[in-house]
């Protein structure tokens, strides 16, 4: 199939934390998911969530990056003149944006300084249910692009190995950081449009 995703050869671990409807039941399944993803040594932890800043999950997000974990989070869909949102406003997590086609960044995207890189985010497909392919749009379709990405550079959890992959991939997104598209665009050989991908499953 024409699907290669960012880190092809990754194990992945997916924790649900939408398991209770209030958000305070909800925060706890994050800081319990982030806590058990630290417990399996996962050097890079992708959060496709936004809300709002909180001490607990400003502890556990500084606790995880002082062990070497590396944290990318998608900035959120709230429109160009919302506040920061967490936690990617966190200054240790990678806070990633989505472009979409024509590597534009999405109109609905969060701007900012907390925006560090951008990827592909709209007019892309992705996995759906019964085995088709879905188009998507969102900066947390986003994000799982630069986790994979860095992923490939840090394969345990180590705080020095950490910043530099980090570092590395924003030298190659290559440009002076904009509140819009941060450092730059990485990740565009991942996007599938829907179109190729569906094509692609009726052959």
């Amino acid at each position: 199939g024409p699907f290669r995703g960012a880190a092809p050869n990754a194990e992945l671990y997916a924790v649900n934390v939408y398991c209770t409807g209030s958000p305070s039941g909800q925060l706890a399944q994050i800081v319990g998911g982030l806590s058990w993803l630290a417990e399996q040594s996962i050097p890079v932890i992708n959060i496709s969530l936004v809300g709002a800043d909180n001490r607990l999950l400003a502890q556990i997000v500084a606790q995880l990056s002082e062990r070497g974990h590396l944290l990318v989070a998608a900035v959120g869909n709230d429109g160009p003149n919302a506040p920061p949102l967490y936690p990617a406003a966190y200054e240790t997590v990678v806070g990633v944006t989505a472009v979409d086609a024509q590597n534009e960044v999405l109109l609905e995207a969060v701007r900012g300084p907390q925006v560090e890189l951008a990827a592909p985010g709209a007019d892309m497909a992705a996995a759906g249910l019964n085995g088709q392919f879905v188009a998507v749009r969102g900066t947390s379709f986003a994000a799982p692009i630069v986790a994979g990405l860095l992923a490939n550079q840090l394969p345990a959890p180590n705080a020095d190995a950490a910043a530099a992959a980090r570092r590395q991939l924003r030298r190659q997104a290559g440009s002076k950081h904009k509140p819009d598209a941060g450092y730059g665009l990485v990740g565009t050989q991942v996007r599938i449009s829907p179109a190729v991908a569906n094509l692609t499953l009726q052959e």
